[in-house]
């Protein structure tokens, strides 16, 4: 019974250091925590924190995709309805189309028919091709971003650890991140992994070379910070998309 009674009254405190500290943020929205805070009160926090803004992203993600879907399907329908008036012909083609008129209304009407069919199919096309890539472009950017938040979070968490992205992109085996590229495991996960490998004593640079957080500075792109994409194609690391 006394256990039961501990252990909900932990609960009890957490519950209360996390409602003290979890919306301490400062003017760029960033989760300010004390010093002298345990490690392990700021995981719980900062976990608590990514939750919640996990949760509200959620739900107007899932609002904006509605209104998206909608909107989607009207302007699809519409957009693939439009014929071109010359059916994208040429000058010749549109005099004998014209003198066909005159001369053989039905062979007339038939030609148009398939004329707008034809032009009807490349117009489905081309949209295709660009609401696929608009799509493909919106996801990249959106796993970005969230990698972004994840490095900085990890780097507030590991202060010690020398994370630049000439560490990532040089020293880091690219096997590792093959696994996040396949689903074997997240982004997170994927840093710990180099926290674990960067720990058995491999190669590192002395000094924090360069800004260690330069990636957060270029959330649209896609490699984790401006060294990296100088060397776009060197590895896997730097041929990903984020």
């Amino acid at each position: 019974m006394d256990n039961k009674k501990n252990a909900s009254n932990s609960d009890t405190d957490i519950g209360e250091l996390v409602t003290k500290h979890v919306n301490n943020l400062d003017d760029k929205g960033k989760l300010q925590l004390p010093d002298d805070m345990p490690d392990w009160q700021k995981h719980v926090i900062r976990s608590e924190k990514r939750q919640r803004d996990a949760q509200s992203e959620l739900g107007r993600t899932q609002s904006k995709l509605r209104e998206s879907d909608a909107k989607n399907s009207v302007l699809m329908t519409t957009a693939s309805t439009i014929v071109p008036d010359d059916f994208q012909l040429s000058k010749d083609e549109l005099t004998a189309l014209n003198t066909l008129k005159a001369t053989d209304p039905d062979k007339y009407r038939l030609e148009v028919n398939a004329l707008e069919a034809k032009a009807k199919e490349a117009q489905q096309v081309k949209l295709t091709e660009l609401t696929t890539k608009a799509a493909n472009d919106a996801t990249n950017a959106h796993v970005t971003k969230n990698r972004v938040t994840v490095l900085s979070e990890f780097r507030d968490a590991n202060p010690d650890l020398v994370i630049t992205d000439d560490v990532l992109v040089n020293d880091v085996p690219p096997r590792l991140l093959a696994g996040v590229t396949n689903g074997e495991y997240t982004y997170a996960e994927y840093l710990e992994k180099v926290k674990a490998y960067i720990g058995t004593g491999k190669k590192v640079p002395a000094g924090n070379e360069g800004d260690p957080h330069n990636m957060g500075k270029m959330p649209g792109s896609q490699t984790p910070g401006k060294s990296a994409a100088d060397r776009a194609g060197k590895n896997d690391y730097a041929k990903m998309t984020f």
